[in-house]
């Protein structure tokens, strides 16, 4: 049965991208937006693709609109990587700052991720690890192609969520993966900066939160009445994709996610996907991806 006041009135749903130059098509940025029907669109760049959401929200604010933005990379890494490199204030938001004064994504997608990488192996130890694989050209001493022991000194390959997923057979790879298919590494790198300029945006600041970061475990992570904006990780693994939604499988899953997510907050399902039996100390500290 349909409940009475749904969490959001529109989603946005994007796949992310990690790619050197602008590239449209498979294996690039789509966008799926949801709020009286379903628009998808396919952006060359991260930097236009950054804009593309800022604008979304911006126009959905002056309308009052509540509004959740998904993006399928980790948010967070496995417990201790802030207190690591001495950080010590909220480890995720800790994080987020440090790789947005890390990370140089210019706008024609070239970017300084792996010596990015490289630089925060070395301030963890100096040795290889924990972050891992990339091209042979651009491996050195601190950064190498091949995966390290985990765990790599205090920090484990997995955060909670992505060992429950690989424990039920879902096939998730670490936030440490930088490299090759199925890796998610480089997409964080580069898209966490994106996530904090967008969280920290003046116009918006007042009315977003970071789940589960700033929730906790909730059933309510948004107000009755807008404006309100709430982020949380996808992952479009955690369901199944109907690709005659698209040709395009990138394309499938967004539009296919925010669709499955306008249903569950119909029929009153979504609202519990916010509620994790997991520590909230943990759940602030790595993160959680929504649906799983």
């Amino acid at each position: 049965m349909p409940i009475e006041k749904m969490l959001f009135d529109a989603y946005i749903i994007v796949d992310w991208s990690a790619n050197s130059k602008p590239k449209l098509g498979k294996d690039s940025i789509w966008l799926a937006y949801h709020e009286h029907g379903t628009m998808l669109e396919n952006v060359p760049t991260r930097s236009a693709a950054r804009a593309r959401v800022a604008q979304l929200l911006a126009d959905a604010a002056s309308r009052s609109r509540r509004v959740l933005v998904g993006f399928d990379f980790p948010y967070g890494y496995p417990t201790g990587f802030a207190h690591a490199l001495g950080l010590s204030d909220e480890p995720w938001r800790d994080v987020w700052r440090e790789l947005a004064c890390l990370i140089d994504d210019r706008p024609d997608n070239s970017n300084n991720r792996w010596s990015a990488a490289a630089e925060l192996n070395a301030r963890l130890g100096g040795g290889p690890g924990p972050f891992w694989n990339v091209p042979a050209a651009r491996a050195c001493a601190s950064l190498t192609i091949a995966k390290q022991a985990f765990p790599c000194g205090e920090l484990h390959e997995y955060r909670l969520v992505e060992q429950r997923l690989r424990a039920s057979g879902r096939a998730v790879h670490s936030a440490w993966k930088l490299f090759t298919a199925g890796s998610v590494g480089s997409q964080a790198l580069l898209g966490i900066p994106v996530l904090e300029s967008l969280r920290s945006d003046a116009a918006l600041a007042d009315m977003s939160l970071v789940w589960p970061f700033e929730t906790g475990s909730t059933t309510t992570p948004s107000p009755e009445r807008g404006p309100f904006v709430v982020h949380a990780e996808i992952w479009p693994g955690v369901f199944p994709v109907d690709r005659t939604l698209h040709k395009v499988l990138d394309a499938a899953q967004v539009r296919g996610l925010a669709e499955r997510f306008v249903r569950e907050d119909a029929s009153g399902e979504l609202c519990r996907r916010f509620e994790i039996d997991v520590d909230d100390a943990l759940l602030r500290d790595e993160g959680w991806i929504l649906g799983s």
